[in-house]
């Protein structure tokens, strides 16, 4: 009898230090997970101005055809305006899924991973992706008509300081 349950005290701490043994290596595993999710989500991010500045790029170049004559003069804005407001619901569901991976694996760790994470001074990583790309996400935010103004605002204080510099001369 006492056989037995010396048999299964080993048993049972035998699990535990395997367990023990593996809580690193699951660390290592849940935060390569949520860099690659966060690398994924900054390329998304990338990838999608590059598309959205060429359809830009195209929508201007047929609003300058002659087709443009007959078109009303905020058709061009209207139009811009869907290609950012779809860029925000794709950036929406990208950001979702990147969240729902990182709370996924904190919701897997147990405690022997918490209290690791507690010792080494290592908590779950958080997403970088929309902090390092706030530049990008606000210019999708901001109205394409309002857009449009800034950028005219800029080209005539650049037209101004230069003639301001021309004229000096």
């Amino acid at each position: 009898m006492i056989a037995l349950l010396y048999l299964v005290l080993g048993a049972v701490v035998g699990l535990l230090i395997q367990r023990a043994y593996n809580v690193p290596r699951d660390i290592r595993r849940h935060d390569e997970r949520i860099k690659n999710r966060d690398e994924d989500l900054i390329t998304w991010i990338e990838d999608d101005q590059k598309q959205l500045r060429r359809e830009t790029i195209s929508l201007n170049i047929a609003d300058s055809s002659a087709r443009r004559r007959k078109m009303p003069p905020y058709l061009l804005a209207f139009q811009q305006q869907q290609l950012k407001d779809q860029v925000l619901h794709r950036y929406r569901d990208q950001l979702r899924d990147a969240e729902r991976v990182a709370r996924d694996v904190e919701l897997s760790e147990q405690l022997p991973h918490r209290l690791t994470r507690r010792a080494l001074h290592r908590p779950v990583p958080a997403l970088t992706a929309p902090a390092a790309k706030a530049d990008t996400i606000e210019g999708w935010t901001t109205p394409a008509d309002e857009a449009f103004e800034v950028r005219l605002q800029k080209i005539g204080h650049e037209f101004g300081a230069l003639g301001a510099r021309l004229s000096s001369t």
